[in-house]
């Protein structure tokens, strides 16, 4: 847990938690058509895994 507070496990998190709103905008705000629904359904889960991911960094150290 030494490695806890590294500021780049936080910054990956909170990269991750950008991406996913960001798909959740395009989901919701933009015209609905098959294609911008899966794009927006894509950023949403790439960055959910973005961001679990940088959760388990820190959990590793």
């Amino acid at each position: 847990m030494v490695n806890a507070n590294n500021p780049s496990h936080y910054k990956v998190i909170i990269l991750g938690v950008f991406v996913t709103l960001f798909g959740v905008y395009i989901k919701q705000f933009i015209e609905h058509s098959t294609v911008v629904d899966l794009i927006g359904w894509a950023l949403t889960f790439i960055g959910a895994f973005i961001s679990i991911g940088g959760v388990f960094k820190i959990l590793k150290d």
